[in-house]
């Protein structure tokens, strides 16, 4: 054995005998996380989905692991704003956002501007919750299923015009899956949210839009709004007389609005099992799934390997659309 070769040895044994002296550092650190408050970043304003299920699950992560988990609104570009701060944080545990399909799925695919990829940048450590979109119509629109709907468009083309909450929205994709699917023409019309869409729906400046039932379930109970269909696999409990998009003859339209858990990439696997081990164990708690059934959403407790599969499949799902409607933003 010449020299280099017992030096290569030398390291070899030198870097086991580190390895195994750190890791039951990082078990002792992650025995000791949170050790201090951990900031929850909702890169979106108050109110919205996001919010709403970011303050639930903070407040219970809080409660489980006992530290304060404080979110952080950080709004901007279409979330991706607060979601770059969190990528390019620590990864120590201590920084974490609340992600959805914008912000980890399509808005690196629309905006040249987005400098993390969603899948490489960032440690996906839970889903939390997923709602329908949601197919809803103007009361004065001479369509009351998804056929006539199809029917009325192709008889009229460009002549309905449908709300996007937003350019490269889970709206947008969802309506020009819709589109290139079914094949018809529609006229988009942007806004900035779904509040001032669907002012404008129930208004009747406008025919259709794809929201979030989160969003709009209580406009139709409440007769403004009327549903077409829903864009998931079930139908809603709030809704037992809404047909879903594969009911209705559409199998291919089924598109959730969903929230997931991400940190900085490289956090330790410790840290990441424990959080994970917290979000399924309040996921599961009747009082949370009540609180989201008010939201019109659903819990969906899983591993971490499931939450990088699920956002990875996200990313790859909307390509295809992407290209084919040509969908930039800056």
């Amino acid at each position: 054995m010449d020299h280099r070769s017992r030096a290569a040895n030398r390291r070899t044994v030198l870097f086991c005998l580190l390895a195994g002296l750190l890791a039951p550092l990082g078990s002792a650190f992650a025995d000791t996380y949170p050790s201090r408050p951990v900031s929850v970043v909702v890169p979106f304003p108050p109110g919205g989905q996001t919010d709403v299920v970011g303050r639930l699950i903070a407040n219970q992560l809080g409660r489980v692991l006992g530290q304060a988990f404080v979110v952080e609104n950080r709004p901007g570009v279409n979330g991706s704003l607060g979601s770059d701060m969190v990528a390019r944080a620590a990864p120590d545990g201590y920084t974490l956002v609340i992600g959805g399909p914008g912000t980890h799925a399509i808005n690196q695919l629309v905006n040249a501007n987005v400098r993390y990829d969603a899948r490489k940048d960032f440690t996906h450590i839970a889903m939390l919750s997923r709602a329908p979109m949601l197919l809803v119509a103007a009361p004065q629109l001479k369509a009351n299923t998804v056929a006539e709907l199809i029917a009325l468009a192709k008889a009229h083309p460009n002549s309905l015009n449908v709300a996007l909450t937003g350019i490269g929205s889970s709206s947008h994709v969802t309506t020009e899956l819709f589109k290139q699917t079914v094949g018809i023409s529609l006229n988009s019309v942007p806004y900035k949210g779904d509040v001032p869409a669907m002012t404008d729906l129930i208004g009747g400046q406008l025919d259709l839009l794809f929201v979030p039932a989160t969003s709009a379930v209580t406009f139709v109970q409440g007769g403004k709004l009327k549903a077409l269909a829903v864009a998931g696999s079930q139908r809603l409990e709030a809704l037992p007389n809404t047909p879903t998009m594969p009911e209705a003859g559409q199998p291919r339209i089924v598109n959730y609005s969903w929230t997931s858990l991400e940190g900085p990439a490289g956090m330790p696997p410790e840290i990441v099992q424990r959080l994970n081990k917290a979000c399924q164990e309040i996921l599961k708690q009747p009082d949370v799934v009540a609180q989201l059934a008010k939201i019109n959403s659903v819990s969906t407790p899983g591993t971490p390997e499931q939450a990088a599969s699920f956002i990875s499949a996200e990313v790859a799902r909307w390509v295809p659309v992407v290209k084919s409607a040509n969908i930039r933003t800056n």
